[in-house]
């Protein structure tokens, strides 16, 4: 197959990609609407699902495209938190010097993680990932000097020239991440990497009977989702002010798999449907909970739950699949 240029696959992925184009310049236009409709904590709500979709389209890239489930990804997210953090109080405010902290502690943890967790498979990879996370939440509970398990207070970061105490700032410095995240994964899924990642998910003997070597492509692959997710957290850390060992727990890998699931695994655009679907129904759930049944307005769950259900089993590929097979049957 000839080889395509990155501006070749990024036209191809663009034309091929139109929902995940037509939700990321919703983004862009989202600050106009609510300020039309005096509602700034939208953008806070904005916000908040662009990072969530940040980081499940990291863990997108070796759960939907290489078959590799892992529990372990809001470790790193929560290590790209605790670099801002950490950096802080040491007098350190530098936030593009935090990116690139977290990119790097990100990759190198990727790597060891990676390294020793993807020579297994099936369950025992998934407890493997699992026991890491676990292993680096216990560790910053400890951290007393860090605020141990009450998380500590931070700052927003410097990242000069852009001032990040204007909100709005903070907003499109968060969306132009985003597009870039989403560029890069636009790349890497239309290259010969995504394409031998997405076969080694399909069959890794036969990946290298070919003389490929997969663990390679797995660990690669492992590496550039940790550091998407790190990197999600940093800006998750300037966002919030605040950081603590809840992020980085087994159940916000859990999440993750929600949000991915729930919007369209092994798609470009699905996990960010996903994001904005679940943190709407974590939104607006109570609230219905509350004027329908107030005394089970704190069960919302009981809702999601079923929501969740009829998605997987009356959705095929998610939301991503049921938005896919509407347009088909338009068109048709």
């Amino acid at each position: 197959m000839r080889e395509m240029g990155v501006v070749s696959i990024l036209l191809d992925g663009l034309s091929r990609n139109r929902v995940l184009g037509l939700i990321l310049a919703g983004f862009a236009l989202f600050p106009v609407l609510s300020g039309i409709m005096d509602e700034p904590f939208w953008n806070d709500l904005a916000m908040r699902i662009m990072l969530l979709g940040m980081a499940a389209m990291g863990l997108n890239l070796v759960l939907g495209y290489g078959g590799m489930v892992s529990f372990g990804h809001a470790a790193f997210f929560g290590i790209g938190a605790y670099c801002v953090g950490i950096s802080q109080f040491y007098g350190f405010d530098n936030g593009w010097a935090h990116a690139v902290i977290s990119l790097a502690v990100c990759g190198a943890m990727g790597l060891v993680i990676g390294f020793l967790s993807l020579r297994t498979t099936g369950i025992y990879f998934i407890m493997i990932t699992l026991a890491f996370a676990q292993m680096l939440f216990f560790l910053f509970v400890s951290l007393e000097q860090f605020g141990g398990d009450d998380g500590m207070s931070i700052d927003r970061a410097d990242f000069m020239p852009v001032d990040l105490w204007d909100p709005l700032r903070l907003y499109y410095l968060i969306w132009v991440a985003l597009v870039m995240v989403s560029l890069l994964l636009m790349v890497i899924v239309r290259s010969r990497f995504g394409v031998v990642l997405e076969a080694i998910r399909g069959n890794e003997s036969r990946v290298e009977a070919m003389g490929l070597a997969p663990l390679r492509f797995k660990i690669t692959g492992y590496v550039i989702s940790a550091m998407i997710c790190g990197l999600a957290g940093t800006l998750f850390a300037s966002w919030q002010e605040y950081v603590s060992p809840d992020i980085m727990h087994w159940s916000r890998s859990g999440e993750l798999m929600i949000i991915i699931i729930l919007g369209g695994i092994g798609t470009l655009a699905g996990p960010l449907i996903g994001a904005v679907a679940f943190l709407l129904l974590e939104e607006w759930l109570p609230e219905l909970m509350h004027l329908v049944a107030p005394a089970y307005a704190e069960n919302w769950m009981i809702i999601f739950g079923p929501v969740l259900i009829a998605v997987v089993l009356f959705a095929r590929g998610g939301l991503m699949g049921l938005i896919s097979r509407v347009g088909a049957g338009g068109r048709s």
